[in-house]
């Protein structure tokens, strides 16, 4: 078997809809696979369900209607630090199922190595309602409501993912873990007209401990809310929208007191997890998924993640670098900022501004044509070179090729043509394997496939 990393991210109902050891092989033979993130638990349809924009030619053509929770079944022995106990899936497609117990010993017959796939997801659509407790791990907002994602500050949450990956790790035989890094400080979910996070009891006390004083920052970001928000009804100002935003900003430097103070949280809690998984056994292997909004999108996320940070927890990454989807997500994203952070700008003029500063003009079409035309390959080649540089060689750097992963709108079809120049191009840039993405749920066998031409083009399998 290649020693050249080649993983795929996939859950449970893909082995329930298509049965372990069929799978297993054809992943094997088409794309030359030696090792599976499996989605052990989520609530993610986009990372544990059936496909999300359409069904391809594989697997059963119909919604699951992806409730989740475990796919595995949680051994109580390693909860009773936590309230937390029962979490298994409710969903019936999933009863009599264990995805580790059930796929771990097929995989390690074949020599694939194996390792859960959790995404700490920004999505505020996505609610664990089903989940007795998990409502106490909630955050709260800047209006001070509930909030709809757990707190990255509380201790009930913190211990809950210990005991989870205890068990992981204690009763399986795993290589290591994918942890997806994947949230939004609170001044970005204002910024995109979403509910935020990082203002419940544990924040608060967190900022006190640090001199910021509470009252002004959540007047900050209450004032920053409201004044988007008239933006977005149309409202303009003769001084203009982003230099009031920055007034504002200047007015109320305790919201970037706070947003560091949240930073500090989200790196804390995958950096404890990184330290869990090396004490339970040094060779245990960690991989931080690096998603595709903090690696090029949007410049405050660009600011706030100091790539070589990675380089001290993580043995190697998988930066999100799906280039066939990008061009209609870049254009969504320069959408929702020239509508709210730049709406004294025309949306050519948002799009073209963002595009320059993030480094993006090579590798973009415009505006009106970037949905159908995607992002250039060359795009994953310079951004792996970036990642292997920023963090020092010292990570190894699997790109997360997009071969299914679609959008809600307009966007170019995923080809194996594309797939093909997307894996070329990542070990062009210095790439030490592949990681297959978003989910083989999504994906047509015949992109599948491309990834296996691309590496017995390479010589790699």
């Amino acid at each position: 078997m290649s020693q050249t990393f080649v993983g795929i991210q996939i859950g449970a109902i893909s082995f329930i809809d298509e049965g372990v050891e069929k799978v297993l092989d054809l992943l094997q033979e088409k794309a030359g696979v030696n090792a599976i993130m499996v989605s052990a638990l989520s609530w993610s349809l986009g990372n544990a369900g059936r496909a999300f924009f359409g069904f391809p030619d594989h697997g059963v053509q119909e919604p699951d209607n992806l409730q989740g929770g475990a796919f595995y079944k949680p051994d109580p022995r390693y909860y009773q630090a936590t309230f937390h106990k029962q979490f298994d899936a409710p969903d019936p497609l999933y009863k009599g199922f264990d995805t580790l117990a059930d796929v771990i010993p097929a995989a390690k017959a074949r020599g694939i190595k194996v390792y859960p796939y959790y995404c700490e997801t920004s999505a505020s659509g996505i609610r664990s309602i089903w989940q007795p407790g998990f409502p106490h791990f909630l955050d709260r907002d800047h209006w001070g409501k509930i909030a709809t994602r757990p707190s990255l500050l509380n201790p009930e949450y913190r211990t809950w993912w210990r005991s989870v990956i205890e068990d992981w790790f204690q009763n399986h035989d795993l290589t290591g873990l994918l942890w997806g890094v994947e949230r939004h400080s609170p001044l970005m979910d204002i910024f995109r007209a979403d509910s935020s996070t990082g203002f419940d009891q544990y924040f608060v006390a967190e900022a006190r401990a640090r001199g910021i004083d509470v009252q002004r920052a959540i007047e900050g970001y209450r004032k920053i809310d409201l004044f988007l928000r008239d933006v977005r009804q149309g409202q303009r100002y003769d001084e203009g929208v982003f230099i009031l935003l920055l007034r504002q900003l200047l007015h109320y430097p305790e919201v970037l007191m706070w947003e560091k103070m949240w930073l500090d949280a989200h790196q804390s809690f995958y950096h404890e997890i990184a330290g869990l998984l090396r004490f339970l056994d040094p060779a245990y292997e960690v991989g931080l998924g690096i998603w595709q909004v903090i690696n090029t999108y949007n410049p405050y996320l660009r600011a706030q993640y100091d790539q070589s940070d990675y380089a001290e927890y993580a043995d190697w990454l998988k930066p999100v670098l799906y280039h066939t989807p990008a061009g209609a997500r870049f254009a969504k994203f320069a959408e929702s900022w020239q509508k709210g952070v730049l709406a004294d700008a025309t949306p050519d003029g948002a799009f073209n501004a963002l595009a320059n500063i993030l480094g993006l003009e090579e590798f973009v079409a415009p505006r009106e044509e970037s949905p159908m035309a995607g992002f250039k390959p060359e795009y994953v080649k310079r951004w792996t070179e970036k990642l292997i540089a920023q963090t020092g060689g010292r990570c190894k750097v699997y790109p997360g090729i997009g071969v299914g992963v679609g959008d809600g709108g307009d966007s170019k079809p995923i080809t194996p043509e594309d797939i093909i120049a997307g894996v070329h191009a990542g070990f062009d840039g210095g790439a030490s394997g592949v990681l297959i993405s978003r989910n083989y749920s999504e994906a047509e066998l015949r992109n599948v496939e491309a990834i296996g031409t691309a590496l017995r083009q390479r010589g790699l399998i």
